[in-house]
């Protein structure tokens, strides 16, 4: 659950550049082929969200301007150090509020080959904001034959010289929502023998292969890139790897991809998926996307989240962010009965009809029952009642709460 609300706990597990602080981006860090043998060209790119910047009014938009901090050291010694400010403009203030990717900065920066300590820092300029990153950095002589780290893109131009700066836009968190599109990586190639062949194959978190791609290579050349699209339908939920290699010889570079059901949930499967959307919709529903074939469920997916989706018009599905942040409200507010509190009963009202108009906790004892709360909500004329029969703490509605809720609920439904 803690993964699911923060996404940067399964960032950082899988080895991305993740910080710390106000400012929670993430973010990694590729290594391409520079201008001479012994320089790798350090391609940086982190993602992070609006809400985590301080906004100002800027005619008609709005304006907010972050400061990127870099530092390569070997031991005490400073080796590179760079300051970029970036500023970021949306039309609309509820843009500044979004809590998915929404900001991507990039930089590409030639590094000599040796040991590095990596640092980051990102400052809000017009707020106290600050998050930090701080690791190992290994930068490698890429000699012919080698291939480099494989890059996550959004798109890309292919460079065919090792001077040039790649025109792209990385994808930071190498991540695609499921079912949605396909995952697209740029590959670099240094000097590989005419007559090898290139072998490409996305493994599951199973190690078993969901997508391969073998190519020819027909003659020998110093830089030849390569871009590779996983289709949707290939992949499921969770973490993948990337791996190319020249066949024969093993594999050579691989990169880490995940796949997630929405850009701010991340889910390990697809059945903890379902699992955590036992309040979203109808249990029909569920079965229905349970039954679906493993081939058949990324399009099982697409069409449950147009079918949920309040406005199509908008990227997000504002049913889904909304049912997810009551979750997280819900986990945090009723855990006190020794279970998670998404899971309690309170927490399905919660998340399930939102905060009641009001809370009374009148009885510590309820006609020789446990403690009684009362939770009532005008809107739909209903009055719940929450009762700790056994003495331990755990509130559960009473039979007559139950059946007057469910009733609310299924009405609900049938009007979406």
């Amino acid at each position: 659950m803690a993964a699911l609300f923060d996404p940067t706990i399964v960032y950082r597990r899988l080895g991305y550049v993740t910080g710390t602080g106000q400012i929670r981006f993430i973010g990694n860090v590729r290594l391409l082929a520079g201008p001479t043998p012994d320089t790798a060209l350090a391609v940086i790119a982190l993602s992070m969200q609006n809400r985590y910047l301080a906004f100002q009014r800027d005619a008609d938009a709005f304006a907010a301007t972050y400061r990127v901090e870099l530092a390569f050291r070997q031991g005490t010694m400073l080796v590179q150090q760079v300051v970029r400010d970036q500023r970021v403009v949306v039309g609309t203030f509820a843009e500044t509020q979004r809590a998915e990717e929404s900001i991507i900065y990039q930089g590409f920066f030639p590094v000599p080959a040796g040991m590095y300590r990596l640092s980051i820092v990102v400052r809000d300029q017009n707020g106290p904001g600050v998050g930090r990153y701080e690791g190992p950095f290994s930068v490698p002589q890429l000699e012919a034959p080698a291939i480099a780290t494989p890059i996550a893109v959004y798109r890309v131009t292919p460079r065919t010289d090792r001077a040039a700066t790649p025109d792209l836009v990385a994808n930071p968190r190498s991540t695609v929502d499921y079912g949605t599109d396909s995952l697209r990586f740029y590959v670099e190639t240094y000097g590989l023998p005419a007559g090898s062949r290139l072998v490409t194959a996305a493994l599951d978190s199973a190690e078993q292969p969901v997508w391969a791609d073998t190519t020819a290579i027909d003659s020998t050349v110093a830089l030849r890139p390569f871009v590779y699209a996983v289709a949707p339908s290939r992949l499921t939920l969770g973490r993948h790897e990337l791996q190319v290699g020249i066949a024969g010889g093993g594999v050579v570079a691989r990169a880490t991809f995940l796949v997630a059901f929405s850009g701010q949930w991340i889910a390990a499967n697809f059945d903890e998926m379902l699992s955590l959307l036992r309040y979203f919709t109808t249990p029909d529903s569920l079965k229905a996307l349970a039954r679906a074939a493993p081939d058949d469920r990324a399009a099982a997916w697409r069409k449950f989240l147009h079918d949920t989706d309040p406005n199509p018009a908008t990227p997000e599905n504002e049913a889904l962010d909304r049912y997810f942040a009551r979750l997280l409200a819900a986990n945090e507010q009723f855990r006190d009965e020794g279970t998670p509190g998404w899971l309690t009963e309170r927490g399905e009202v919660f998340i399930t009809l939102g905060t009641p108009d009001q809370i009374i906790d009148p009885h510590p004892d309820y006609r020789g029952r446990g403690r009684l709360i009362e939770w009532t909500y005008d809107q739909y004329n209903l009055a719940l009642y929450f009762v700790d029969d056994a003495g331990f703490g755990r509130l559960r509605l009473d039979p007559e709460s139950r059946s007057e809720f469910e009733r609310v609920v299924n009405r609900l439904r049938r009007s979406r």
